[in-house]
């Protein structure tokens, strides 16, 4: 958090020479407060100085609100899954809890029953606004997804949470559609930020998601969320992911031979994120043609995930995969160690699991579960490769974020944030070529763009 705190001075300097080209509905609210000579630079400078204040406030206010409920989130769900750890027969309440969901997004919920697609098509379109209403759907559904075992995250939940947050702020900001875009960007930023503690992997990450330029405009104000966010949720006491530190010095005399593994690595978890992808499309189709009415459809999906948890009797697919049950229990911090040697097949479980527990109208984000994934494949191929344990399964886990989410300039980022500078060259290589191998697919709709 120091390192990219650290950015901020930065930012500033930066932001002061980019107020020329800020949106031009902006500068004509000048206008309306009789400043009528903008011909002149000079006249400009308290102009911009006082735009400059008016947007740092607001998204003060705007991260402000999202650091605390992702914090909030977060709490939450850990609390949520320690009940289940407690009372294991909740597990049980999937085809119920399933049945409830579908049925409350059928009547009551329609606009965040595909939330993504709703934010990126206003992102794009702004051809409806998008609810306020939608923060609590997400935020309980999320949570009560995870009580009783759901394989989901929270990050997509808070960035989902934060785009909703940020575009109620039009009416002190302005409706003019470059706003809109604005604070949506800022808002995916806070939200990612505030879940995993890295704002400059989150502001690029928001930049990629909607499909703009890393260095944007909104590239600066998206940094200023992300920072904030994540003090403030910091601040809450919020527990990210505890992370161990890598070391693979000892591996640096072996630098062609660990380059080669590093690329087939790579290619590996490309064809992981591809057959992800492509199957939560498929169980989305699939499941949407069998059963058409969202509350059967989900209770379906619920007991297809409970009949594969007594099949294999581990719990170590359900949930968001971070807390241990059990002192046997596969985690995703766990899966750096030594200790832990995943099954060569974790990886393709964790995936049916979260594709079901998503393709079948549960509720909750796909960013934790693909760290999870990579994790896992990283941790068994290092085994299999005689490759440093810890060193795999964050490179992997990171590539495979890469292939699916199509944010590979975020996912060296997020590397470097988490782990230090010593991880970019590594990751830099596996993620280029997983994010080549996988081509165009992502776990993200693909919104057609109109401006």
């Amino acid at each position: 958090m120091t390192k990219s705190f650290a950015l901020s001075s930065a930012f500033f300097a930066s932001v002061a020479e980019d107020l020329p080209s800020l949106p031009e509905p902006l500068l004509e609210e000048f206008i309306s407060l009789g400043i009528h000579s903008a011909s002149s630079e000079i006249a400009l400078i308290p102009m911009r100085i006082f735009l400059l204040g008016k947007w740092l406030f607001c998204l003060m206010v705007i991260s402000t609100v999202i650091g605390s409920l992702s914090a909030f989130l977060m709490m939450s769900l850990d609390a949520v899954t320690r009940l289940r750890f407690s009372h294991p027969w909740l597990i049980y309440g999937l085809p119920i809890m399933g049945a409830a969901m579908g049925a409350y997004y059928r009547y009551y919920g329609k606009e965040a029953k595909a939330a993504n697609r709703e934010i990126l098509s206003q992102y794009h379109h702004q051809d409806r606004e998008i609810p306020l209403s939608m923060v609590p759907s997400i935020f309980l559904s999320c949570s009560l997804t995870h009580l009783v075992g759901g394989s989901v995250g929270r990050a997509g939940s808070a960035v989902q949470i934060g785009a909703v947050i940020a575009t109620s702020f039009q009416r002190f900001l302005g409706k003019d559609a470059s706003i809109n875009r604005i604070l949506i960007s800022c808002g995916m930023a806070a939200g990612f930020s505030a879940v995993f503690g890295t704002p400059l992997a989150a502001a690029v990450f928001a930049q990629q998601i909607v499909g703009n330029r890393i260095f944007s405009k909104q590239l600066l104000l998206s940094l200023f969320s992300a920072l904030i966010a994540d003090r403030v949720c910091s601040t809450w006491g919020a527990d990210l992911i505890p992370y161990p530190s890598i070391s693979y010095l000892s591996e640096v005399r072996n630098g062609p031979i660990l380059a080669v593994k590093l690329v087939f690595l790579g290619i590996i978890a490309a064809l992981a994120s591809r057959f992800y992808v492509f199957s939560n499309s498929f169980l989305s189709q699939k499941l949407e043609t069998w059963f058409p009415h969202e509350a059967l459809r989900a209770a379906m999906g619920g007991a297809l995930i409970l009949v594969l948890f007594l099949a294999l009797g581990s719990s170590d697919y359900l949930g968001l995969g971070i807390l241990a049950e059990h002192s046997h229990s596969m985690t995703l911090p766990g899966l750096f160690h030594d200790s832990t040697q995943a099954p060569w097949n974790a990886w393709l479980w964790k995936s049916l699991f979260t594709s079901i527990t998503l393709s079948s109208g549960f509720k909750g984000g796909e960013i934790a579960p693909l760290l999870f994934i990579g994790a896992a494949l990283g941790n068994s191929m290092a085994w299999l490769m005689g490759a440093p344990i810890d060193l795999f399964a964050g490179v992997a886990m990171f590539s495979l974020f890469a292939a699916a989410t199509k944010a590979h300039y975020a996912a060296i980022i997020m590397a470097v944030e988490i782990f230090g500078w010593s991880m970019a060259p590594p990751c830099a290589l596996a993620i280029y070529v997983s994010y080549k191998m996988s081509g165009n697919i992502s776990i993200y709709p693909k919104i057609p763009k109109n401006h």
